[in-house]
């Protein structure tokens, strides 16, 4: 029986994809958040051959024993402490004819509510995603794991209604947070509300991103 495992599963929705395409498979999908884990574990009820664990996926990688022959991570890799590790433990852990496929956010992500922040501060504001590791260091780590990899760089804006729907998003999906460098009080959010009006137009944020694939 095929063995595949999913990297931060969230709430579900990619490992009931994988459960689909790879109904004969043995599923073993994580998340490090109670919450998340307990609602994929509801989505998969049904699943028999998907187990659904609440653990840090750093450490699973570096204490599991077993071999997969397919390993997944979507929007994961760029939160750990060390991805470079990570994706060494994910090339140990990939069968003789393994196969790993990953998406990460890229350095990019939120460059217009960066820019805002250093401007309503007055001073540089560097939010977590400035810490991604790019493209280029990506290629290198997977072309020392990897006989063969890719990776495709896909870059988008999204636009929202209200600076409260952008930062309400952004706390709702986790991509955000990071230290500022004082509090965002509300004459502070009325002029990042300005500052966006007046640059954009708008409320326009980009989302860069790298697919990532690696075969052993």
């Amino acid at each position: 029986m095929a063995r595949v495992l999913e990297i931060g599963c969230g709430t579900g929705h990619f490992t009931a994809l994988l459960a689909g395409r790879y109904p004969e498979a043995r599923i073993i999908a994580l998340d490090f958040a109670e919450g998340m884990a307990q609602l994929a574990g509801k989505r998969l009820a049904g699943k028999g051959n998907v187990s659904i664990l609440c653990e840090d996926g750093e450490r699973f990688l570096a204490a599991c024993p077993t071999t997969f022959d397919l390993i997944c991570a979507n929007s994961t890799l760029q939160w750990f402490d060390d991805p470079g590790a990570a994706l060494a433990q994910i090339g140990r852990l990939l069968s003789g004819q393994g196969y790993f496929a990953g998406a990460l956010f890229g350095p990019r992500t939120f460059t217009e509510l960066s820019q805002g922040l250093s401007e309503v501060f007055a001073q540089e504001v560097r939010l977590p995603p400035h810490e991604f590791p790019a493209g280029e260091k990506l290629a290198g780590l997977l072309g020392e794991i990897f006989s063969r990899f890719s990776v495709q760089e896909e870059s988008r804006v999204r636009n929202y209604s209200s600076l409260l729907a952008l930062l309400d998003h952004i706390r709702k999906t986790g991509t955000g947070g990071g230290r500022l460098p004082g509090a965002l009080t509300r004459g502070r959010l009325r002029q990042l509300d300005a500052w966006f009006q007046a640059t954009h137009g708008g409320y326009p944020v980009t989302y860069q991103a790298f697919v990532v694939r690696g075969e052993k």
